[in-house]
């Protein structure tokens, strides 16, 4: 019994360190130095850009759709990490950084809301404007 209370153990503070690193293991990360301003602009242009592109893919389904969204985030959205480093000193930046990261998530919301409630409604509509308003 003391072996295998040993071995669980062993195990328990293992996956807590393991969890403990992955949470404050940012912290002790050091980042190539980058222009907040300028990481923030191309941040802010490839949310567009990703928007722009899963847009045409609204019809291939949501996977598609996100994967297409992801995709065009980067090469910028890659540098998130070292971007928000360069603006934590400026709290101005930070939040410019914050409101952001929003808009790539209600853009990417916006992605599945329209895969999943505008694309059938357009669907259904062309076959209406096909099939009974242009006779």
């Amino acid at each position: 019994m003391t072996i295998y209370y040993a071995v669980v153990g062993i195990f328990i503070l293992l996956a807590a360190g393991n969890v403990v690193w992955q949470v404050w293991a940012p912290v002790f990360r050091r980042y190539p130095p980058v222009d907040c301003r300028s990481g923030l602009r191309d941040l802010a242009l490839a949310v567009d850009r990703a928007r722009q592109a899963a847009g045409t893919f609204s019809e291939a389904g949501e996977d598609a759709a996100l994967a297409r969204f992801r995709s065009a985030l980067a090469p910028e959205w890659d540098q998130h990490a070292a971007v928000a480093a360069s603006c934590q000193s400026d709290r101005e930046l930070a939040v410019a950084l914050d409101v952001i990261e929003r808009l790539r998530y209600a853009e990417e919301r916006a992605v599945r809301r329209e895969v999943s409630e505008l694309a059938p409604l357009r669907r259904k509509v062309g076959q209406i404007r096909a099939n009974q308003l242009e006779r």
